[in-house]
């Protein structure tokens, strides 16, 4: 592995960053609605509803006191001092024994008689000093007194009595002025609190900041491949193709499966004439990419496999040998996985003899071939589970038995067990050119990856390079955005049927036009 390349700082893409937002937009705004649901509930049954009344006090100097009617006249420096005042004054009238004050004064006029049912305990020196906020008014020499509190009357009571109680108060402690009531408090019945709007916008506005913070922090935590340049910078290994959801290309729905049961494992994933050109283009694409990979080699006989289980890797070998087998060549498809075989099951023949049997000399070789399970394309299943899949892949026999194929056939693709889980893979060395490696989008981590390839590179098994997995359409990037153009240019129905094939609508290329492209493909090989 390249060192320069594995050491070098991962980048915050901000476009794909913004991509996964947009993925999980849906999350996002429920969960903002939902966190405003319970915000507004909050506001509407839990918050008490709280009432504000005001009244102004005039704040004046001595001087400006002591001054006759016509010596009176606006003078700048008493409003200096007047408005300096005020800061002292609302200080003052914050102190505790101001609060003791107003508190007995309340309670003694609403301790007997009460017609408008005010709860005596807001009226305690501690509640008067919370509900209690004194302001100047635009900066002014006016001075704001306001109480907010459970009862419009309650609210009023409070700001005129410590109105009443500030000249005097501040008389005896400050000479420098006095304060002057110039509007008393009125009950007002309109509530202040709990603000529902205000509440409720910002209940939203968490929701929203959490659910997009959390999948943020999620994405910069996932180590798991999300694109092929990403596998490119890290391993410095070439890119045999990238292969898209099948249930996603085809807008299927997910279907209820059985506990042990994967999705990739069904027939109905395999190349045919349904499947979307996207995802039949992909294989092309990668066959092509595996043919020159291949090409320094003269035995082509190469495995498929991967990291870890359910990542998709024999529905991707079927695929990739089925795209072989679309041309002149003659390819078979090897089952090497027999601990837990599946390719029987994927194109639905019986496993009675297969690769085991076939060496541990049980069956004849042609009696383990299922042939012509498709056009060219013939399969060795894996045969009954031996106990010692391991020391059977790693015997002479094996060996002997993939020399005799490859003389008959063009192409020999063997799928294998994960790298990470067992090493039967890691003994084919001497039988095969080399292994691709099959990874999938959004599961497949970095980590098991590099395991992976260190063990391989022990086995002195050549890295052919990377097949990725499971591609959804949103995070094809280029490559979706490439097929999108290209093809859907070239044959789309809005320009015609230019070779006489509608991929619009699911029809695909003859057998005649897949042996022009292979003919093509051969003759810039041999100028090459």
């Amino acid at each position: 592995m390249d060192k320069k390349n594995q050491n070098k700082p991962d980048e915050i893409d901000l476009l794909e960053l913004a991509q996964v937002l947009l993925e999980h937009i849906w999350i996002i705004i429920t969960v903002s609605l939902l966190t405003g649901l319970i915000a507004l509930c909050v506001a509407v049954f839990y918050l008490p509803t709280k009432y504000e009344s005001s009244t102004l006090l005039y704040v004046k100097n001595a001087n400006a006191k002591s001054k006759t009617v016509e010596e009176a006249y606006i003078d700048s420096n008493d409003l200096k001092t007047a408005q300096s005042l005020l800061s002292t004054y609302m200080t003052v009238l914050k102190i505790d024994t101001v609060m003791e004050e107003a508190s007995d004064r309340l309670v003694k006029k609403y301790g007997k008689e009460n017609p408008d049912n005010i709860d005596i305990k807001l009226f305690a020196p501690e509640t008067i000093k919370k509900s209690v906020s004194m302001s100047s008014v635009n900066d002014t020499e006016v001075m704001k007194i306001t109480s907010r509190t459970t009862s419009p009357q309650a609210s009023a009571e409070i700001c005129n009595t410590i109105a009443e109680i500030a000249p005097g108060f501040i008389a005896k402690i400050v000479d420098a002025g006095s304060v002057e009531i110039i509007e008393t408090a009125k009950p007002n019945y309109d509530p202040v609190e709990p603000n529902i709007k205000r509440t409720t916008a910002m209940g939203i506005m968490l929701g929203f900041v959490a659910s997009a913070g959390i999948i943020v922090l999620m994405y910069l935590l996932d180590n798991s491949v999300k694109s092929t340049d990403d596998l490119t910078n890290k391993f410095n290994k070439s890119i045999i193709g990238e292969v898209f959801n099948f249930s996603q290309e085809k807008g299927e729905k997910r279907k209820k499966r059985k506990k042990g049961e994967h999705r990739e494992i069904s027939p109905e994933n395999l190349l045919n004439e349904n499947t979307v050109f996207t995802v039949s283009e992909s294989y092309k694409t990668m066959r092509t990419n595996a043919v020159f990979a291949l090409s320094p080699f003269d035995k082509k006989v190469f495995a498929v496999t991967s990291a870890n289980a359910a990542e998709g890797k024999s529905t991707t070998t079927s695929n990739l040998a089925i795209a072989f087998s679309q041309t002149e060549n003659k390819v078979l498809l090897i089952d090497a996985d027999m601990r837990k075989p599946t390719l029987h099951k994927l194109f639905q023949v019986k496993n009675n003899a297969g690769l085991s049997s076939a060496i541990g000399k049980m069956n004849r070789l042609e009696e383990c071939i299922h042939v012509g399970v498709r056009k060219n394309l013939d399969l060795m299943t894996a045969g009954q589970i031996p106990p010692n899949p391991s020391e059977l892949l790693d015997s002479q026999q094996f060996e002997n038995i993939i020399d005799k194929l490859a003389s008959e056939y063009d192409y020999i693709i063997i799928d294998t067990p994960p790298v990470n889980v067992v090493s039967d893979v890691l003994v084919m060395s001497r039988s095969i050119a080399g292994a691709m490696f099959v990874t999938k989008h959004g599961s497949t981590t970095y980590d098991s990856i590099e395991d992976a390839l260190k063990k391989l590179e022990l086995a002195d098994i050549k890295m052919l390079g990377f097949i990725l997995n499971n591609v959804m359409a949103n995070h094809g990037g280029k490559y979706y955005s490439y097929y999108k153009y290209k093809y859907g240019y070239k044959y789309g129905y809005k320009y015609g049927y230019k070779y006489g094939y509608n991929y619009s609508y699911g029809e695909q290329p003859s057998d005649d036009s897949e042996k022009s492209e292979t003919k093509s493909a051969s003759k810039k090989k041999e100028k090459q």
